[in-house]
């Protein structure tokens, strides 16, 4: 089983949870091997034209070319801080303006500023809803030092410690495994 090439390829996932799925895995950190493939770790979000490029991809508001080096910085951090929150389930306080709209329904945030405030604020969002839904608590980040993708937990109990049992999960434990037993010789 080949692991994702990009976090776009993961369907079926709550849509607040699928927006943060994707941007927090724009930062791909993997670099194992699979059936004799490497994958290397690659930022989506280098340059300037690849937020205003990912943003538009995602339906979210396009800075139509007016994206700069702080705006790219702030994505970064929004995206670096999101993914401290679910790797160390610790508090973040992101600063972005976002008000709640009520309804009948219920509270929905609302992003406010230029396209790129937005578009980031409704990241934040999405972040809210999977915490007032309860999806949130199912995304972790797998904890193999090789892999470090957001996953979102399907199984039943919700206490998934891989992104991948299969993968992951058996190549740490087999790692540990060689680091306990004595070579033989």
């Amino acid at each position: 089983m080949l692991p994702p090439a990009t976090p776009e390829e993961v369907t079926g996932l709550p849509d607040a949870v699928a927006l943060i799925h994707r941007f927090t895995n724009t930062d791909d950190r993997r670099t194992f091997v699979v059936h004799g493939r490497r994958l290397e770790a690659n930022d989506r979000l280098a340059t300037p034209a690849d937020l205003e490029r990912w943003l538009r991809e995602h339906d979210l508001p396009d800075p139509g070319g007016a994206a700069g080096h702080t705006d790219l910085a702030r994505a970064r951090d929004l995206r670096a801080a999101l993914r401290r929150a679910l790797g160390e389930r610790g508090e973040v306080l992101l600063d972005l303006p976002v008000r709640v709209r009520l309804t009948a329904r219920g509270a929905e945030p609302v992003a406010l500023g230029d396209p790129v405030t937005v578009a980031l604020g409704r990241i934040v969002a999405a972040a809210v809803t999977a915490t007032a839904d309860g999806t949130w608590r199912r995304l972790g980040i797998c904890p193999a030092p090789d892999c470090q993708w957001v996953f979102y937990d399907r199984s039943r109990p919700g206490r998934a410690r891989w992104c991948s049992p299969h993968l992951c999960g058996n190549r740490m434990k087999t790692q540990a495994y060689r680091r306990r037993t004595p070579e033989e010789t």
